[in-house]
């Protein structure tokens, strides 16, 4: 599943994935946009994470008020909330601009409502594919959380940052679970190749892809371009992920691998 956003978007929230209507993705996906000023109020019968893109807003929530500055999704660590069902947040925008992407889910269970800054996240920022494969595949990517630190949460979520030219996402795997990709680029006339099992999408600024049914996934950006994405996984209510790799590109990860193989 491919969706484009045609243009920007528009001030307010942008409905862009529903859990009742795309019921194979199992999860609410949309981005709020706000100018200086704007506030905004939710409270969501469902677990959410409200993860800011850029800009400067102030979170309420659970009786405290925290300030969130994230110059760029692509220079700067993550800032997230994430809450259970029924919890009461106000998100008020201090920038000329701001932009959330919200992600929502199914789940009754209770957990404490958290602010995630980088020293929070389960991984805030590992360079990835660094010293193989020619650095072919190096990225960029910070993991939020997971159950091994939130064991009440139907999420695994985080984001990549693609270096210019280069691979994500590699080797190609899958996992049973629902994941959404939502992208950006610097500058945003920018694009890559997303692959879905054996199809692939020309990806631009602000597209979503959305991958059920165990397919097959990696990324490459174009020359000159970053790629970033969010990506968010819908774990399942009783069991933990299992990701496998496609046997055939195993070989990639094997120590002393080559990047141009001797013939």
């Amino acid at each position: 599943m491919k969706i484009s956003q045609k243009g920007p978007f528009q001030r307010g929230y942008t409905a862009i994935v529903k859990e009742e209507v795309n019921k194979d993705m199992g999860m609410d996906f949309g981005v709020l946009c706000m100018a200086q000023g704007d506030t905004v109020d939710y409270n969501e019968p469902k677990e959410v994470v409200y993860t800011l893109t850029y800009g400067v807003v102030e979170l309420s929530f659970d009786g405290k008020t925290e300030k969130a500055d994230r110059p760029s999704c692509f220079h700067n660590d993550p800032i997230l909330l994430h809450v259970p069902e029924n919890t009461p947040v106000k998100i008020t925008c201090l920038s000329e601009q701001a932009e959330l992407s919200i992600q929502r889910t199914t789940n009754k269970k209770r957990f404490a409502p958290k602010l995630y800054r980088s020293a929070d996240c389960l991984c805030p920022s590992e360079e990835r594919g660094k010293g193989t494969l020619g650095e072919a595949s190096t990225r960029i990517v910070r993991t939020f959380f997971d159950r091994s630190t939130c064991p009440e949460t139907n999420f695994f979520i985080g984001e990549v940052v693609n270096f210019p030219g280069k691979w994500s996402s590699f080797p190609p795997h899958s996992h049973v679970e629902p994941e959404i990709y939502f992208y950006k680029f610097l500058p945003e006339n920018g694009f890559g190749f997303g692959e879905f099992g054996d199809e692939a999408y020309k990806i631009k600024n602000n597209d979503l892809t959305g991958m059920p049914d165990e397919k097959t996934h990696s990324q490459c950006v174009a020359p000159g371009y970053a790629e970033y994405y969010l990506w968010v996984i819908r774990l399942q209510d009783d069991k933990d992920i299992v990701t496998t790799v496609v046997p055939e590109y195993a070989w990639t990860t094997e120590p002393g691998a080559k990047y141009f193989p001797e013939i």
